[in-house]
């Protein structure tokens, strides 16, 4: 070694205070420059390399970095670089960094994973997240990246399941990945751990037996020859005020109802009109779902084998339409041969009988095969594990023993038609629509004018709506949006309406463009409305809405509603409201911009004229009792100024108001900015 390289490895180099010795090795590497001149690496550090601000060793680079690899998280993130064997700090300051990688998992964004993690399908493959429950991207990058679980389907490593997975058993189970002729396993991965489904018939699935729960008789005696075990839940005892009317619509078919009540509390005073009117009253803790509610009344009172016919039902359904639709359907049930009847059926996990309504009849009840399967049922925790082994196995299970099952309005194709088809099936005669369906909760689902439906054929709908409000209230998610929601349902249940009614020359023009969210649209209107001191009128076009715009909008007196049978983009839909506004100020409002649209602007920033527009939208709605509303920051050239509204710290989307003068061509502005046409698109100038 020379005498300058000796220097080298004793002397202090940018960060060599930090772990000292001179790597050689390390120093090539890093420097290939240094390599490719041939020069000894202590001695290049020394005479040159100090001076430069090259470091000494890797240690000392990380240091001045600021940062630090997590050798073991590095490795299972990037397999690539642990298939090589090199060393994670080596690699990353080598090549790593320069490549995008990261050094660990909290310098990596979350974000990264956006196309490629799978937070359904981890949760369903992964039951130990624990505390990561609500966050699995989180447990992912922190422990199973590090474990080797795998991000996704796709990525599941398939020899895992040798052993455990049995296809034939699951084929069998399954029906519908026979039919669709899908490989077992891969159905598995991809969609049946989704869906909790078994992968052999020894898996054990959590439960507890349905008398561990506890079950209180409120009132009733013997039971009659006819009985409708109706299932309903509540959370705090209130039963949800459509189950008087279906209760009431079963007695007067002569079915004896016992009504069992679920609560989350058992010890909750049950009320509303159908405690009253059930002929049979139970109380039971929340436990297992329906299927343990039924089974464990069945324990408690086995006479109930003897009835003629069992009906079981539940609070999952609107209806019945009328009482003579209902009579039709009980007489056809009285009337059928079959042993096990229910209204329909479905393809999803293979052929089975809906069970929101079920009629089992002597032959099934006094059957061996019948008593068998509620004595296995259990209580499980799980929603999906009660239609997985109750729900599609019911029919198939009385079939296979040699009894018989039919559907009154059997499905077409493998759609769940009281989803799908709904208005279909109304007008088949079909007495009921599906709670489910009516609150939107599946996308693109169209339930435009459900309530229209049921009152041509004499359903009040105000109870429906009174549900669920109280629905809303009571579930998941964002507290505004459910409390906006639950309000939109009241003010329906209420026969409610809104006077938008504009004078003769309003100040104000409010345009929405509504494809869907008309509960937020409801309560920004009912906001407007009461608060308004001056004229202002409002435009709405319902941009092709398939939800509860169009009965939203049937509550809004003097208001101008354009309608789309095809949805545009809701600024070029705008046009057409522009059209037809007459206020000298026009306010365009987008309930679906968030939060994020832009800072507030400072005072005196936004576009021009902004304060004299402000100035005379205070006019019409004067700040206070709530109402907030917001200049936002705009180009200084923009011939509009933006308008966060919040009220009572609700936000209620974002509002452009422009001089109706120069609206045309802020509005032409807006859709550059906000609607840009795909590149190549050549608009016509024939469609709005």
């Amino acid at each position: 070694m020379t005498e300058d390289a000796r220097a080298a490895d004793s002397r202090s180099g940018p960060a060599a205070d930090l772990h000292g010795a001179f790597d050689r090795d390390w120093y090539t590497l890093r420097y290939p420059d240094v390599a490719s001149a041939q020069v000894d690496p202590g001695a290049h550090y020394a005479t040159h390399g100090q001076a430069e601000g090259r470091y000494p060793n890797p240690e000392a680079e990380m240091r001045a970095l600021g940062e630090s690899v997590d050798p073991a998280w590095y490795r299972a993130r990037y397999p690539d670089v642990a298939a090589t064997g090199a060393d994670p700090v080596r690699h990353y300051l080598l090549y790593g960094r320069a490549e995008g990688r990261f050094p660990n998992a909290d310098r990596e964004p979350r974000e990264v994973w956006n196309t490629r993690f799978d937070p359904t399908w981890y949760r369903a493959r992964n039951a130990d997240l624990g505390p990561y429950r609500d966050d699995p991207l989180e447990h992912f990058r922190r422990i199973g990246l590090l474990e080797g679980r795998a991000a996704n389907a796709a990525e599941e490593d398939r020899a895992v399941w040798h052993g455990i997975f049995d296809p034939d058993w699951y084929r069998a189970r399954n029906p519908d990945v026979a039919r669709r002729g899908l490989d077992p396993l891969e159905h598995f991965l991809t969609e049946g751990l989704v869906d909790r489904r078994r992968p052999n018939p020894h898996a054990v699935l959590a439960s507890e037996p349905v008398t561990a729960a506890r079950l209180d008789r409120l009132r009733g005696g013997a039971f009659a020859a006819e009985v409708a075990l109706f299932v309903t839940h509540t959370s705090d005892g209130a039963i949800k005020p459509h189950v008087v009317h279906h209760v009431t619509g079963l007695q007067r078919c002569g079915i004896a109802c016992a009504l069992i009540v679920v609560c989350d509390d058992g010890d909750a005073p049950v009320t509303g009109p159908a405690l009253d009117r059930a002929d049979h009253v139970f109380r039971r803790t929340n436990a297992g779902f329906d299927f343990a509610a039924w089974a464990h009344v069945l324990r408690r009172h086995p006479e109930l084998f003897g009835a003629e016919i069992l009906y079981l039902v539940n609070d999952s359904v609107f209806g019945p339409t009328s009482p003579e639709a209902l009579e039709r359907v009980v007489a056809r049930i009285r009337t059928s041969a079959a042993d096990l009847v229910g209204l329909t059926d479905n393809a999803d996990r293979g052929w089975h009988v809906q069970s929101y309504f079920l009629a089992l009849k002597q032959r099934f009840l006094g059957s061996a095969a019948g008593r068998a399967f509620f004595a296995g049922v259990v209580a499980y925790t799980h929603k999906n594990d009660v239609v997985n082994e109750y729900e599609t196995q019911l029919a198939r299970h009385a079939t296979a023993r040699g009894l018989r099952a039919e559907v009154l309005f059997p499905t077409p194709d493998w759609l769940d038609a009281t989803l799908h088809n709904w208005r279909r099936l109304l007008r088949a005669g079909f007495p009921y629509l599906k709670v489910g369906t009516a609150r939107a909760l599946v996308p693109d689902v169209e339930t435009t004018d459900w309530r229209a439906e049921m009152a041509m054929r004499g359903y009040d709908t105000a109870p429906a709506d009174a549900t669920l409000a109280q629905l809303a209230r009571a579930g998941a998610g964002d507290d505004a949006e459910r409390r906006i929601r639950a309000e939109m349902h009241a003010f329906l249940a209420a026969g409610a309406t809104i006077d938008l009614t504009p004078g003769a020359a309003p100040l104000v023009s409010v345009l929405a463009v509504l494809d869907g969210r008309p509960a937020r649209f409801l309560h920004l209107i009912r906001v407007l409305a009461e608060r308004r001191r001056a004229s202002g009128e409002v435009v709405i076009v319902d941009n092709a809405a398939i939800d509860d715009t169009h009965h939203v909008l049937g509550r809004l007196a003097g208001a101008t509603i354009l309608t789309h049978v095809a949805p545009l983009p809701p600024l070029r839909a705008a046009r057409r409201a522009l059209a037809q506004a007459r206020g000298g100020i026009v306010v365009l409002w987008r309930p679906e911009a968030g939060r994020a649209c832009g800072p507030e602007a400072p005072a005196g920033a936004g576009a021009a004229d902004g304060q004299p527009l402000r100035d005379r939208l205070e006019q019409v709605w004067p700040a206070g009792d709530g109402l907030r509303i917001m200049e936002l920051q705009v180009a200084a050239d923009a011939s509009w100024c933006a308008l966060g509204l919040e009220h009572h710290g609700d936000h209620l989307g974002v509002a452009y108001a422009m001089w109706r003068h120069d609206a045309s061509r802020a509005l032409a502005q807006l859709i550059d900015l906000l609607e840009p046409s795909p590149e190549g698109d050549v608009s016509d100038p024939n469609v709005l």
